[in-house]
């Protein structure tokens, strides 16, 4: 027997329970049920019988419903959850007994007020008691009631309640283009539908069975039709609403010939809510095309939810879908270093830390011990494996590196169980060849530096050697299976300096960075901004502009903001430190849902633009912090695009410093009195002879006017410089020429640019 589909809205009244209840209705589709009112209706008095009546309209009615209300005791909502059913959803409406009174004063009206104060009464005695029975239930969920405080704010505040509510109704909705390759895609888009329980919506397709059906809303889109129109995407988008809300067991979907416009996506995603990604289907080899007007690749390329799909592979689609924890594994011979790079992974990238020492092995013992303080006796490696299992099945968005594989990981099935705790991210392999492995083993041994390497010492390295490259072959053997893992070699024969150094370039982020030194209008803004988001799409880059992300999370800033007297734009990233702003990027960048080794920031370094500043404005912050931070934070940075008006002074001609060095006093002769002049020691730590700093000795320049991030850039840096002259009709000249420095960035890691962009007339008279 059909069900009814409810969802109750439960909570203390003046709280906006009614009217957001209406307008998620309205928005689901869902029909809206007033329990006071229905109760009155049925003119159900006791407790049974309006429990019996309520049953009774739902058994006789199983539609979609949103209840305003919910069962007043727990005896009730138990009698109806046993044996009646279960509900979708229970929301609560959590607010304080203050912030409820003052609602209750100030939304009501006088004749109101005495009823709402006896509602709430009533409500309070048995809220504990129904509160806990609740909580039991997965069903449960609670959004927050106070919001920016009802009684001062109430639009905005019942707004964003609903927002909280629909981000939990929302099924997942991807829209797919399939023009680029119909082929590919229908067999790809089948096979979603059948091995992932997608539902397939072809818009058109629901157009033409509403005309069939003559429905009122077929009839209005055929009279569209008749006359040559377009159906309007407002109709499109209602049509859409019954099937997306419709069945609450079925909340997945793909959209296929959904209107290309951008502007259409806007509408979509303003009436109903955002579009969980946009898969793309290209041919092998191809890349997002450049696009002069902004359009839906562009747009959610620069979101980081553009899927480009170009093989029947799930695996993209399922990774893209799926928020899981991010681990990687460092696997080397002994005396490798695999340990010290595991150490220096987790401490600068933000891993948490995964070793199998005593200690370590020692406190997962007594994790999983039944009996607190204690250990288990045998730690099992089916054992390892689940507990890990276990805790990646229940985290995300979490990082994890692995010391190696846990003891007595060595068979091939073993290690591909260990890769498949979740799925691997990367692997790491330390080579190091055998005359550097054997020197460091003496070292450790603290063994005398001529000591030969004896015939037991050669049989444990070979040995060793053998079980690693074991476990190297199964290693590859996973990774040649799974897209997403990436292995990674890292010879660790030459200084830790260098090494540290590769370890940072497969880790770390490869930053371009396009900061606005010229004073542009509304228009030229985002005709550069575009040519950038081009960039970004082509490039699978991330793409952040950083003064909106800024605009995005002004409020929770506002506690870090200098609040300095200032004729700036206060949500300019210059009126922040450089750690707040990078603190936000990072963040931004690591909940995107496609992840990029590329990084594009959007009009930032800001401290050298334009304005009206103050003298105290000019020297925070410094261009040279905010470089510094960003690749202390993200990575190296790859381009510094300065897009100007004028050219941009990059040298650094500082007047010489010219120091008089005083006379130095004739030394002392005995007898003539005083203390004798003390012997040199040599310094602090016994060394003996070694010359102290003189300042005379060195070249030194003075100037009172900071410096510029080109100067900062070319002198730290020193890049190869590039520059463009271009008006508005040239700036695709940017796009074009990136593709040389890409590549050659591709070709040798260690080439970075300073590109200026120098703005011509005539710039959109």
């Amino acid at each position: 027997m059909q069900k009814a589909n409810i969802i109750f809205f439960y909570g203390p009244p003046a709280t906006a329970k009614s009217y957001v209840a209406q307008q998620v209705a309205k928005q689901t589709g869902y029909v809206y049920f007033n329990l006071d009112e229905f109760y009155v209706k049925v003119k159900a008095q006791s407790e049974v019988e309006k429990l019996n009546k309520l049953m009774q309209v739902f058994q006789a009615e199983p539609k979609n419903y949103i209840v305003d209300g919910f069962l007043d005791k727990k005896a009730q909502a138990v009698v109806f959850f046993e044996h009646y059913q279960k509900p979708r959803y229970v929301i609560y409406f959590q607010s304080s007994k203050d912030e409820v009174e003052q609602n209750i004063r100030i939304l009501s009206t006088e004749d109101q007020k005495k009823c709402r104060f006896q509602r709430f009464s009533n409500f309070l005695q048995n809220r504990d008691e129904l509160l806990a029975y609740l909580k039991k239930f997965q069903f449960f969920v609670t959004v927050d009631a106070v919001q920016k405080g009802l009684s001062n704010n109430f639009q905005q505040s019942s707004d964003l309640i609903i927002q909280s509510i629909m981000s939990i109704l929302k099924p997942k909705v991807l829209v797919a283009l399939t023009y680029n390759n119909e082929e590919l895609a229908e067999v790809y888009l089948n096979k979603v539908e059948t091995e992932l329980g997608y539902k397939h919506l072809h818009l058109e397709t629901l157009c033409e069975e509403e005309l069939a059906k003559g429905t009122p809303q077929g009839k209005q889109m055929g009279a569209f039709l008749n006359s040559g129109q377009v159906v309007p995407p407002q109709m499109q988008i209602e049509l859409l609403r019954k099937y997306l809300y419709n069945d609450p067991q079925q909340n997945k979907f793909i959209l296929t010939s959904f209107p290309e416009k951008y502007q259409e996506f806007r509408t979509f995603e303003d009436k109903l809510f955002p579009i969980t990604g946009l898969i793309n289907f290209l041919k092998e080899g191809k890349t997002v095309s450049f696009s002069a007007k902004m359009n839906p690749v562009l747009h959610y390329s620069a979101e980081g939810k553009n899927l480009i799909i170009q093989n029947e592979d799930l695996g993209p689609f399922q990774s893209y879908l799926t928020k899981r924890i991010k681990y990687g594994i460092v696997i080397g011979p002994v005396m490798s270093g695999k340990t010290t790079f595991a150490k220096y992974i987790s401490q600068k990238f933000g891993f948490n830390l995964i070793e199998w020492g005593e200690t370590a092995i020692a406190q997962l013992k007594e994790k999983l011990s039944t009996v607190p303080g204690e250990q288990i006796e045998e730690l099992t490696l089916p054992m390892i494996i689940k507990y890990y299992k276990d805790l990646f099945s229940n985290v995300t968005n979490e990082k994890y590196v692995f010391d190696g594989f846990p003891p007595g990981c060595e068979k091939p099935e073993q290690i591909l169980q260990f890769l498949n705790l979740g799925q691997a991210s990367w692997v790491l392999n330390i080579g190091i060849d055998q005359t550097n492995q054997w020197i460091r083993y003496k070292i450790k041994s603290e063994m005398d530096a001529a000591a030969e390497m004896t015939d037991d010492d050669k049989e444990k390295m070979i040995t060793n050697a053998k079980t690693h490259e074991e476990i190297l072959k199964q290693v590859q053997v996973y990774v040649q299976q799974q897209s997403d893992c990436k292995l990674f070699k890292q010879d660790t024969n030459y200084s830790l300096e260098q090494n540290y150094k590769s370890i940072d370039q497969i880790f770390g982020k490869r930053v371009y960075l396009a900061s606005i030194l010229a004073n542009l209008d509304s228009d030229i803004y985002e005709a550069l901004k575009l040519i950038y988001i081009n960039i970004a799409a082509k490039y699978k880059m991330s793409f952040v502009d950083v003064e909106q992300l800024i605009a995005k999370n002004f409020e929770k800033l506002s506690n870090d903001y200098e609040m300095r007297w200032t004729k700036q734009n206060c949500k300019n990233p210059s009126n922040f430190t450089p750690e707040t702003v990078m603190k936000l990027v990072k963040q931004y960048i690591d909940d995107l849902p496609i992840q990029s080794r590329d990084v594009l920031l959007w009009g930032y370094i800001s401290a050298d633009q334009q304005g009206d500043k103050q003298q105290q404005e000019q020297i925070f912050p410094r261009a040279t912090d905010e470089l510094m931070m960003v690749e202390k934070s993200l990575g190296q940075i790859k381009v510094l695009y300065a897009i100007t008006e004028q050219p941009l002074n990059s040298e650094i001609n500082d007047p010489e410093w010219v120091l008089e060095k005083p006379e130095v006093p004739p030394p002392k002769q005995e007898g003539d009195g005083g203390d004798e002049e003390p012997k040199d020691a040599g310094n602090a730590d016994g060394e003996e002879n070694v010359p102290k700093f003189n300042i005379y000795n060195y070249q030194w320049t003075k100037s009172e006017i900071p410096k510029n991030m080109a100067q900062i850039f070319m002198k730290v840096k020193q890049p190869n410089p590039v520059q463009l002259e271009v008006s508005d009709y040239s700036f695709k000249l940017i796009y074009d020429n990136f593709d040389e420095l890409f590549q050659s960035i591709q070709e040798n890691n260690n080439h970075t640019y300073f590109a200026q962009i120098q703005l011509q007339q005539p710039i959109m008279d």
